[in-house]
């Protein structure tokens, strides 16, 4: 027999919250809803769940809050986070908390239902996914760097634009790519700021250990490499 999913919708969009039990319920999981923090940590209190969808919008108690304190009682259930907020630093800031994974509005369904059985297999056990690439490790859920075994320190925006490039090793990465992946929409993009902080991030990484990784394509782009 087959084991339903609990999850908790943590939404103020009354008709959003519609559409994801309903698409939910589609999927084979049962889903209960909380319009606020305050309701949420009330659910959580005396009910068992398996995932939870957390908006950060939250009217009162912010998204953030809550799953701070969710953190506090419990380490291990998994978080997605789902939100209108598309800057990086909110990003960094929602997996800071504690969060798991994060998935902007608007969203295709059919990628909320994937990441959701996504962080379900990962199990209550398994470590956040890694990055690596040679000597090359990178942790999103700490946001820690090490190269060759040796810790480098960088900024939100650095790590941003590493996670970017290490996702997409080997390959060519416009300064167009970065700009729409790691900075909001108000950003100039005829300044020269993303060839700085590349700069600083190549420095950083090519003092940690070995030769230069991080490679600059003349009038292109960048290229990172094992």
């Amino acid at each position: 027999m087959t084991v339903e999913m609990k999850l908790l919708i943590v939404e103020d969009d009354d008709a959003l919250v519609r559409s994801l039990r309903d698409g939910l319920a589609s999927q084979g999981f049962a889903a209960d809803a909380a319009t606020n923090a305050e309701d949420a940590a009330r659910r959580l209190k005396i009910d068992a769940f398996d995932l939870v969808v957390l908006d950060l919008g939250l009217p009162g108690a912010n998204g953030i809050e809550l799953l701070r304190w969710l953190r506090a009682r419990d380490r291990a259930l998994p978080v997605l986070v789902l939100t209108a907020r598309t800057r990086v630093e909110d990003r960094v800031g929602g997996l800071e908390a504690g969060a798991d994974d994060y998935l902007t509005k608007p969203f295709a369904f059919a990628e909320l239902v994937a990441r959701i059985r996504a962080l379900l297999r990962r199990g209550v056990t398994s470590a956040p996914t890694v990055l690596r690439l040679g000597d090359l490790e990178v942790d999103p859920a700490r946001l820690e760097v090490r190269r060759g075994g040796k810790p480098v320190p960088l900024t939100v925006k650095e790590f941003a634009i590493l996670e970017y490039l290490l996702q997409h090793a080997g390959t060519l990465v416009s300064r167009t790519m970065l700009l729409e992946h790691c900075w909001d929409s108000s950003y100039d993009g005829l300044s020269n700021l993303v060839d700085v902080h590349v700069s600083r991030l190549r420095r950083k990484l090519d003092l940690a250990i070995g030769p230069p990784s991080l490679r600059t394509v003349r009038g292109a782009g960048f290229v990172l490499e094992g």
